[in-house]
């Protein structure tokens, strides 16, 4: 059993230096939270955050850094406050050691894993558990470049090989789920997280503190943590209350 048990992570979507959640991940179908991406990252924090899921989504579809001072802003502030993992256009060595040199925890790699899985592999120990692979799945298959590009890779195949002493978790989303809060896609989730080596954090569709209690009990099969955007903007519960529902499985799980 891993030291730490289910990690509730928050999510920030920048697009345009501002707080936002997609439907379905289509850039056209926004909404706007927050004008004030360090606001909102501050206010996690103050509700007991441990960590922040942070996503430049301009990023992700161009390829490179766009909202790279918002960002640069949220870890300044908050540093040594709260553990952050990234992603959004972190294509290459160069992105990956200024972040990690910024005070990111974790970041993620998505399209990059998926056109160049060796790359992972060739990483070295400086990078151990410092490296996460985001599996934005369509249909069981990978989606990339902000998931305007679908593939016809697998995704059990692409995550299965890579380097277990380097990759820190997979985050496995189920992109017709994402942003429409109609609830986690829980048996995909476990039935993927049984099938690999790394641990799982679930991502799209929850809706209601059942899906985080449904997830949270699954922790034995892999499954340790899940972000959460929507659920919480839309106030459809409180982050104290899913801390609560995390407390809960975690006391069941070890008595």
């Amino acid at each position: 059993m891993k030291d730490n048990f289910f990690t509730l992570y928050p999510a920030i979507d920048v697009k345009d230096g501002k707080c936002v959640r997609l439907l379905f991940g289509e850039m056209e179908k926004e909404t706007v939270y927050n004008n004030n991406p360090l606001d909102q990252a501050m206010w996690f924090v103050d509700q007991g955050a441990e960590w922040l899921h942070i996503v430049d989504l301009d990023g992700a579809v161009a390829g490179e850094n766009i909202n790279k001072r918002v960002i640069e802003k949220i870890l300044h502030k908050l540093q040594n406050k709260v553990k952050i993992q990234l992603g959004g256009g972190i294509r290459n060595i160069n992105d990956i050691d200024f972040w990690i040199q910024n005070s990111v925890n974790r970041v993620i790699l998505g399209t990059l894993a998926l056109e160049n899985p060796n790359f992972i592999n060739q990483l070295d120990e400086v990078y151990s558990k410092k490296i996460v692979v985001g599996a934005d799945v369509r249909n069981g298959k990978i989606a990339s470049h902000g998931w305007k590009k679908q593939s016809d890779i697998i995704a059990v195949d692409l995550i299965k090989d890579l380097n277990s002493s380097i990759v820190s978790s997979v985050i496995y989303t189920d992109i017709t789920k994402d942003g429409s809060l109609k609830g986690v896609s829980l048996e995909q989730t476990v039935n993927f997280a049984k099938s690999i080596p790394h641990s799982v954090i679930a991502s799209g569709g929850v809706s209601s503190l059942n899906d985080i209690s449904r997830l949270a009990k699954e922790f034995s099969n892999g499954v340790q943590g899940v972000i959460v955007g929507r659920a919480l903007y839309d106030k459809r519960f409180t982050f104290s209350d899913a801390l609560q529902k995390i407390k809960e499985a975690k006391s069941n799980a070890f008595n």
